[in-house]
């Protein structure tokens, strides 16, 4: 495939998820990922499903635990780029050991959403990333460490991947009629609450001065994952933040103004094209 006409999938494959973007899937540094390791940041842009692969268990309503492990076992070796200039090569592997070991133990804990979801892709990894953390603390890892390593990772990521006015292309493209109209059936599937932790969102038009389009998200599986684990705080310094990667670098103007796990019943979640975003303090929650 032709690097133009990738770029034009990219932008055709606009639906949404909540911590989005791109899983532009020819990276190997991200969870979201063929190589399951994405940090994740935000445009609703996303090329391939690559979590719709059958992940659910015989009954349908649960995860399978070999599959989901089979997948995170394929970022090994991207994951290990990550850490080991944290950990170190003495330690490094052995801690991914541990992290993989953390991660099964979590599996029956991720909110069922359906293997067809396309938030899937950011869900998933957002889960990998928790349990990871549980690990990396006990090594004297902070969340505030934790958060500005995956951040760096998902923006020289995206970097090595694509020119600046790449970037910026692969952006606008989620401003067209077909991306809007992409967005208005996810959300009202969204609506139909075919699984109780499902994500529960509502489209929102544009106001013609400050937003072009926007999401509400009033449910978030990785806030009620992350909540059951105490991580609160994690979840918004890594995941909600960043969002703001990619509307930075896609010039998408991402901002909000609340979000859930700071407490606020809705994520108010919004787009302007040909704006930078500017990435958030790290802020204890």
């Amino acid at each position: 495939m032709e690097r133009r006409d990738f770029i034009k999938i990219a932008g055709m494959g606009c639906l949404c998820c909540c911590s989005p973007l791109p899983v532009l899937a020819k990276g190997n540094i991200s969870s979201a990922c063929r190589n399951t390791f994405k940090a994740g940041c935000s445009t609703r842009i996303s090329t391939l499903h690559t979590y719709n692969r059958a992940l659910a268990s015989l009954d349908g309503r649960t995860w399978n635990k070999d599959k989901l492990l089979k997948q995170y076992d394929e970022g090994r070796e991207a994951r290990r780029e990550m850490y080991l200039p944290v950990f170190g090569e003495d330690k490094v592997d052995g801690i991914l050991d541990e992290m993989r070991d953390s991660y099964e133990a979590l599996i029956p804990n991720i909110p069922f959403i359906g293997e067809r979801n396309y938030h899937l892709q950011w869900d998933i990894p957002n889960a990998e990333k928790l349990a990871e953390f549980k690990v990396a603390k006990t090594y004297g890892l902070t969340v505030k460490d934790f958060s500005n390593m995956y951040l760096e990772w998902a923006e020289k990521d995206l970097r090595s991947q694509y020119t600046d006015s790449e970037l910026v292309m692969i952006g606008s493209m989620q401003f067209g009629l077909i991306a809007k109209i992409q967005l208005r059936i996810v959300a009202f599937k969204s609506q139909l609450k075919v699984y109780p932790e499902d994500y529960i969102l509502t489209y929102v038009p544009g106001d013609g001065k400050d937003f072009d389009w926007g999401l509400d998200y009033t449910q978030c599986p990785s806030e009620i994952l992350y909540r059951r684990h105490d991580e609160i705080n994690l979840l918004f310094n890594v995941i909600c933040r960043a969002d703001y990667v990619a509307g930075k670098l896609m010039k998408v103007g991402y901002h909000r103004t609340t979000t859930i796990p700071e407490g606020y019943p809705v994520c108010d979640l919004r787009w302007k094209e040909g704006v930078e975003s500017t990435l958030p303090e790290y802020k204890e929650i």
